[in-house]
């Protein structure tokens, strides 16, 4: 059993840097998403350095467009576990000021929206 962070997005995306255990996949649907599934990081994301670079990377490849969903979730990889979320939670990009907030617990998807920040 194996703990991943998985990612899903309405817009395609890249590798990412070194950093992080990026695994580009064929995109494929988990039930719970919205999107099919893209990427994945092997042995989840737990140290602060490594939150600090999935947010960065999130902002990366978000930046192009003005709208856009990316969604994350830490699900335990098993053969004697179904892949499937258990609980779901939203937030703006812009509303994530510490990189701390991305610590998903087992089964967690958090869906995050870029939208325009209103003036």
């Amino acid at each position: 059993m194996t703990n991943y962070y998985y990612l899903a997005s309405d817009q395609k995306l890249g590798l990412g840097n070194a950093s992080l255990d990026f695994v580009e996949t064929e995109p494929w649907m988990i039930p719970g998403f919205d999107y099919p599934v893209q990427r994945e990081i092997f042995n989840g994301v737990e140290k602060e350095w490594e939150l600090r670079e999935l947010l960065q990377y999130i902002r990366n490849y978000t930046a192009p467009y003005k709208v856009c969903t990316v969604q994350v979730a830490h699900l335990l990889n098993s053969d004697q576990v179904e892949l499937r979320v258990q609980k779901k939670s939203n937030l703006q990009l812009h509303e994530i000021v510490d990189p701390k907030q991305l610590i998903l617990q087992e089964g967690h998807l958090l869906t995050i929206n870029k939208v325009p920040i209103s003036q």
